[in-house]
């Protein structure tokens, strides 16, 4: 991958939440399908993600959509039409209400990599990457 189309920190110009979706990713899934497994069950407190403004899906390191969160809310309230909720398994998560964002914030990150934001070996697959600077280039859709 060419340099360029590597995400640094100076990229990011809003609150955004790396979400790796590489166990359950498919190329051919429907979008619904995506924005599912994107949106939860992440064991995580609210609080340390809620400043979020963004979810990025990524598959194997390469932002494959991009969602603006809506809010955040404990994994029992999600109502995935494709996963439904599991009581056992789902306990203490959480996920988020929200829709695929704007063409220019998806055009600033899709088909990016966020592999420089991982050290090699992380697990965890929900990262929160926090704006250095609040963007005023009208890049938002709020």
């Amino acid at each position: 991958m060419e340099k360029s189309l590597y995400l640094t920190q100076d990229d990011i110009t809003e609150d955004v939440v790396i979400i790796k979706i590489n166990q359950s990713y498919d190329p051919h899934m429907s979008a619904l399908q995506l924005y599912d497994i994107t949106r939860g069950c992440w064991r995580r407190k609210i609080e340390s993600v809620e400043s979020a403004r963004y979810a990025l899906a990524t598959y194997k390191g390469e932002v494959v959509e991009v969602y603006r969160i809506d809010y955040w809310c404990h994994a029992s309230e999600l109502n995935r039409d494709t996963l439904p909720y599991n009581p056992e398994r789902h306990r203490n998560r959480i996920g988020f209400f929200g829709s695929v964002a704007a063409g220019k914030i998806r055009g600033k990150y899709v088909g990016k990599s966020v592999k420089n934001f991982f050290k090699w070996g992380e697990a965890d697959p929900v990262k929160l990457i926090k704006a250095e600077l609040q963007s005023t280039d009208g890049l938002t859709d709020r």
